[in-house]
């Protein structure tokens, strides 16, 4: 529903487009066999015998590829019961009745095709003058395509399928368009919830298994500010290059790192390139250019002296130029193309190429533009490195100097960009065991989705350039497939941007905002992050403590089971000897109700592995590399627990497999992790310490393990009521 947007709004019209748009979109990705499947298996047995023949008309639906329901009544009732088993075509509800047209405004799928009266018989001639109107009327309404199957209901003696109802099919008039059989690739995603009354209502909610990342800046970095984040729950703190030098940066991180030693956590640091952006140049005397919709202006491609080029628009002739700093602007657009600037603001529709340097476009919209802004080229391949000279000196000289865990690179199109990268970290001391994050904002990163992933670490949704680059109404199809490729490919995944943006200013974020982010959890993401909220806004420890409650309560709805099932049934076997330890593990964690995990590893690959497999409970990661350690902070439910004392060599580190658990066990107490009740999952090595080369798991009592006595007995918690929901 739109409420302000609409009625007190600078642009109803515009949010009405808009939203029809993302929801048609959203529908273009709905499993509509599965959900029909799903609603079925879920009803209540035995049914009635008219729902019982209107959920066949749904189901007629996909059987035939059907393009229209018809629906004959005066009640609306048959409409609901087809609409409730949400077929993926229109429903056309013919009513002789205004008020019941009226009623089906708000239902799924159904549109009303109003009529004087109904025929007095299903049998009369009138009768098939009146389904031959509706369906030309649905043609002309573009909601049937001529030639196409049209599943009907309908009465047995009455038109009005009210009664007794009978579905039949037709053939919509008109010559259908030869049917191709495409098989067109698509990412099966399945997001399941098993909610309660009580997972509503009670506030108390487990450990919080979904990472936080908080962007740095002016709002946060005193140290009462960075402690503040801290306390309220920042897995890894962003620093963003595309702003600052690198001594502020510096004076930021030592500041942090103290903050962090001081309060005895560990903190991950993340560096997030700026990339090989796109701007325009700068504008003559400092003023803005001032653009009508329809205007023509030249582009010129200055390439790296856009920091002295001056743009210009001559009052006397009209005359408008623009510099953009891309050199090889006019070798990558064709006639046709847009141009986005300054976040999309003013859109540049190109009409020609009239060099190699200039060419000629049309302003579609007005606007006052500035210096220096930037621009985005959708569906144009940008032949620019993935990494300009100040990113390698970024790279090299700060962040593998300083030991940071995560580089986020910018504007990633292939594989090869991960690749190079790769080789500019691996060049330098420190550089080797930073782990990729590879942001896809652009149309050739969702293309080459698979290779970068391949490549990568893990993934960041970048979600405000890809809406650039993209349709807007589509960021939110992609941004599902994107999640669900990197769990099944056991890649951890960030999603951001605008999550709780209106928190800049405000204390608490819209109700929209929140079931943004609890949508991100249900789809699978392993972290999400906040940028101008923390970096800028008024309330960034607030911020921060708001997305950390937002996605601790969206897990308590997740339903476990279905989603390993999910990964475990969609992953490449046969699998490794690892991952064959990994998924038993979280199988045997739901078969006997195990309420903790812990891991001992290396190099935090048995851990990955546990976590691929989306365990409902914490898994304590055991390593002595705090390298390892602090990288466990962007990986769904792990928590690291450093052991060593500087000895970075588990197999070697005093005491064992046996203390190492107990120590680890004890460590989950104090964190709050279990209850101290119940039994927890052990994954060693089966010779050495480490798990990462030949693993073993075991169940063990916890109570025990810990050294508390007789421990406990396990008890299964008590079955509750829960509505299960699911989304494929």
């Amino acid at each position: 529903m739109l409420s302000g947007e609409t009625a007190n709004g600078n642009f109803p019209d515009r949010a009405v487009s808009i939203m029809a748009a993302i929801c048609a979109n959203a529908e273009v990705g709905t499993n509509y066999y599965q959900v029909f499947d799903f609603i079925r298996n879920f009803t209540e047995k035995p049914m009635s015998t008219r729902e019982a023949v209107l959920g066949c008309a749904a189901k007629n639906v996909l059987d035939v590829n059907a393009g229209l329901v018809v629906v004959v009544s005066n009640t609306g009732i048959p409409a609901l019961l087809v609409a409730k088993y949400r077929p993926r075509v229109p429903i056309l509800l013919v009513t002789s009745v205004p008020s019941v047209a009226r009623a089906m405004a708000p239902v799924y799928g159904v549109v009303p095709y109003l009529v004087s009266s109904l025929p007095s018989s299903r049998s009369v001639v009138q009768f098939e003058v009146l389904m031959e109107k509706a369906l030309l009327h649905s043609i002309e309404s573009k909601l049937l395509s001529p030639g196409k199957e049209v599943i009907v209901v309908h009465g047995v003696v009455q038109p009005e399928a009210d009664g007794i109802p009978m579905v039949t099919i037709k053939v919509a008039p008109g010559m259908a368009k030869p049917y191709l059989h495409h098989v067109t690739e698509k990412t099966l995603s399945l997001r399941t919830t098993a909610i309660s009354l009580k997972d509503v209502m009670v506030y108390r909610v487990p450990p919080r298994k979904t990472k936080v990342i908080c962007t740095l800046g002016p709002s946060c970095w005193s140290e009462e500010g960075l402690g503040k984040l801290l306390d309220m729950g920042m897995n890894i703190a962003r620093f963003n290059f595309s702003h600052g030098t690198h001594t502020d940066h510096q004076q930021v991180l030592d500041r942090l790192r103290s903050v962090a030693m001081g309060k005895g956590v560990s903190i991950a640091t993340l560096l997030d390139t700026k990339g090989p952006e796109v701007r325009t140049a700068l504008v003559r005397g400092g003023k803005n250019i001032e653009l009508v919709a329809g205007q023509e202006v030249v582009l010129v491609a200055v390439g790296d002296k856009y920091t002295e080029w001056e743009g210009y628009k001559d009052e006397t002739t009209g005359e408008t130029k623009i510099g953009i700093s891309y050199a090889k602007l006019c070798q990558s657009v064709k006639p046709g193309n847009r141009i986005l600037i300054a976040d999309g603001t003013l859109s540049i529709e190109v009409l020609e190429i009239l060099s190699d340097t200039e060419l000629r476009g049309k302003a579609l919209n007005p606007k006052s533009l500035g210096p220096r802004k930037n621009c985005n080229l959708p569906g144009v391949h940008v032949d620019i490195p993935v990494l300009t000279p100040k990113d390698v000196e970024d790279l090299q000289q700060f962040g593998a100097k300083n030991r940071m865990d995560f580089v986020a690179a910018s504007f990633v199109q292939s594989a090869k960009d991960v690749q190079f990268i790769r080789s500019v970290l691996d060049e330098v001391p420190g550089g080797k065991k930073i782990k990729i994050i590879s942001k896809i904002e652009n149309e050739a990163g969702l293309i080459n989705y698979d290779g970068i992933l391949a490549e990568s670490d893990g993934i960041m949704v970048a979600r405000g350039d890809l809406a650039m680059e993209i349709p807007s109404w589509k960021v939110a199809l992609a941004q599902k497939m994107l999640i669900t490729k990197a769990n099944i490919a056991g890649k951890f995944v960030i999603t951001a941007t605008q999550m709780l943006e209106s928190m800049v200013s405000a204390p608490l974020p819209t109700r929209a905002e929140m079931t943004d982010v609890a949508n991100a959890v249900f789809d699978g993401t392993d972290a999400v992050m906040l940028s101008g909220e923390t970096a800028n806004g008024k309330f960034p420890d607030r911020a921060v403590k708001t997305m950390a409650a937002i996605v601790a309560n969206a897990e308590n709805g997740n339903a476990y089971v279905s989603m390993q099932a999910f990964i475990r049934d969609h992953s490449s076997r046969p699998f490794s000897t690892l991952e064959a330890i990994g998924v038993t593990s979280v199988g045997a964690l739901t078969d006997c109700n195990a309420q903790l995990i812990v891991t001992l590893t290396q190099s935090g690959a048995a851990a990955r592995m546990v976590s691929k497999y989306r365990p409902s409970v914490p898994q304590v990661v055991v390593t002595a590399d705090e390298v390892v350690g602090r990288q466990a902070s962007a990986v769904f439910g792990q928590y690291a627990f450093v052991v060593g004392g500087g000895q970075t060599d588990l197999e070697v580190v005093e005491g064992g497999v046996e203390s190492l658990v107990e120590a680890a066990i004890a460590f989950a107490r104090k964190k709050g992790l279990w209850s101290g009740e119940g039994v927890g999952i052990v994954i060693h090595g089966a010779e050495g310490v480490s798990a990462d080369f030949a693993p073993m798991m075991r169940v063990v009592d916890l109570g025990l393990e810990e050294g508390g006595g007789e421990g406990s007995s396990l008890l299964s918690r008590s079955s509750l009521p829960r509505s299960f929901s699911l989304e494929a």
